[in-house]
């Protein structure tokens, strides 16, 4: 077995640096480009932002692409590069056409660990045949406040128990044999606040027993089950900084020497690598002068720094040498580093690695159909109140009228929808689909369709998953809600019932991956019985069930 802490020892400053840097690849990168970046910061990892290919022949070429930058980086460093992004849900999440896994909260409403498990294991599988080492994901964040943008069913439940049985479940597959490294994030808790960490630091305001309680409790017992890493987000919780606190607020997790090195490190007993969320974001950016972001990162606790600019290796390299940052602190985050790596098992022969995995073929078509199991499992009809459900009719004519904004930094997208439309096709459904539809054009058409369908999206990462105008003009003067048939569907957001409380057929898909589209489809016409469980409670409409 390497010898870590001698190859720690006999680091220069150079090499400690660029090994506790995770520089970004960005899909306008050249290959040259990305060469020249590596070359001049020595990263130690390398964050890939996936893609999306048509075909799996398309996407064999983008990995071998990325595996060049692996064995590039690894050649420049003298140490193997840990290959990392999102796989927060299954492959396909950051790499289309592999299978994409329901959101988390959809797995909490399957609520069967074991599905779970293998889950994570044939994504841990996939994924490192094609070159990708470590996952930031699950999120275990708790969905305390339903207004949250970036929990939403992108978290599991609002439970820690439930967290902790299916983050646990998806975390012990996907490290199952070393083929890959799972990150429970966001420390030290998203879901609290109503706002979003991309653009400010946000706030966990519960008090130290409260906390110790529900998150604490949490990654205590995902440490238990060997989760090999911590994301630390920007988000600040007062009740554990109370040193830490000025005219701004508390400082985000990302710049807390009390969060990072007192709680999670010290009463905690993390001992695994704390990395960054992404650094560019406002959230920890506007906190302190560029120049010394990576410096306070480092100095508060963290281990590895997500998406630096190619300036900090040089800062750091100088703030170590001139004694601002102590060079102790930078061995003790490359150690933990590397230990990450030696999980993985990256100081192993990697061709033998990939051939005790062999073909993934076979691991691909089992993850596509139990894709489509937990969702199914999942689905769940929260209201029936008009007997709509199931649709008596085998075939006929229905309207969506979709309900939805933008994704990230994107324009609204209107093919968002096109798995639940294409199920209605396959079922002999003819199909008309209106975004941002007005409320005369549907009073015209309505009464030609047997059945109207709102599919409802929130604006996941955006400041807010609440209805606006745009979607709300389809239901102006009640003319939709008159039709006989009417059934609203929450996709991505479980709290649709918000925003429509006269709704009298409402069904939760848990999220809005291909699987839950197709299985909220099913659930409509018969095909399929409804058996999730709630997973969260949302004051009156509906409560969480074991």
């Amino acid at each position: 077995m390497m010898d870590l802490k001698k190859l720690v020892n006999e680091m220069s400053v150079e090499d400690l640096c660029g090994q506790v840097l995770c520089y970004d690849i960005q899909p306008e990168d050249t290959v040259e480009e990305t060469y020249d970046v590596i070359e001049r910061i020595r990263p130690g990892s390398l964050f890939l932002c996936g893609t999306s290919k048509d075909t799996l022949e398309e996407l064999e070429e983008h990995f071998q692409r990325d595996k060049g930058f692996y064995k590039h980086a690894t050649k420049v460093t003298g140490v193997p590069c840990i290959m990392a992004t999102d796989i927060e849900n299954g492959p396909g999440c950051m790499y289309g056409p592999l299978p994409v896994l329901p959101a988390p909260m959809a797995w909490a409403a399957c609520n069967d660990e074991t599905m779970i498990e293998r889950a994570g294991e044939l994504t841990g599988r996939i994924c490192r045949k094609n070159g990708v080492h470590y996952s930031f994901g699950p999120v275990v964040d708790l969905n305390i406040n339903f207004r949250n943008p970036l929990t939403a069913s992108r978290s599991i439940s609002d439970d820690a128990d439930r967290i902790i049985r299916i983050g646990g479940a998806y975390t012990r597959g996907m490290q199952k044999s070393g083929y890959m490294a799972a990150t429970a994030k966001h420390f030290p808790g998203d879901g609290v606040d109503e706002r979003n960490q991309h653009f400010m630091t946000t706030v966990n305001d519960l008090s130290k027993e409260e906390w110790m309680a529900s998150y604490g409790k949490v990654y205590k017992e995902m440490f238990k089950q060997g989760v090999a890493s911590v994301m630390v987000g920007h988000i600040s919780c007062p009740a554990f900084q109370p040193d830490e606190i000025d005219e701004y607020g508390a400082l985000p997790g990302t710049l807390s020497k009390n969060l990072m090195t007192d709680l999670l490190k010290g009463e905690l007993g993390f001992e695994g690598c704390v990395v960054s969320d992404a650094m560019s974001m406002i959230g920890a950016c506007a906190r302190v002068p560029g120049e010394k972001l990576g410096i306070s990162f480092f100095k508060a606790g963290g281990d590895l720094m997500l998406f630096p600019e190619a300036e900090e290796y040089d800062r750091l390299v100088n703030a170590v040498k001139s004694g601002e940052l102590s060079i102790e602190r930078m061995r003790d985050a490359a150690y933990r580093v590397l230990k990450l790596k030696e999980k993985v098992r990256l100081f192993e022969d990697q061709a033998a690695i990939e051939a005790e995995i062999g073909d993934v073929s076979a691991d691909i078509e089992e993850l596509y159909a139990l894709a489509q199991q937990i969702a199914e499992q999942g689905v769940k009809t929260v209201r029936n109140f008009a007997g709509v459900l199931p649709v008596k009719k085998q075939n006929g004519k229905v309207l969506m009228l979709k309900v939805g904004g933008s994704f990230f930094h994107t324009e609204p997208d209107n093919s968002y929808f096109e798995h639940m439309e294409d199920e209605f096709k396959k079922n002999g459904w003819e199909v008309t689909s209106l975004f941002y539809a007005k409320h005369r054009k549907v009073k015209a058409i309505m009464d030609d369709y047997d059945l109207i369908v709102v599919p409802c999206v929130g604006n996941m990462h955006g400041q807010t998953l609440r209805v606006g105008w745009d979607n709300i003009m389809a239901f102006w003067r009640g003319y939709a809600l008159q039709h006989p048939n009417v059934v609203f569907v929450g996709l991505d957001d479980p709290y649709k019932l918000f925003d429509f409380p006269y709704a009298k057929t409402y069904i939760n898909a848990f999220g809005g991956t291909e699987p839950c589209q197709r299985a909220a489809v099913k659930l409509i016409l018969g095909q399929i019985e409804s058996k999730g469980k709630n997973p969260v409670s949302f004051r009156e409409f509906f409560q969480r069930e074991d």
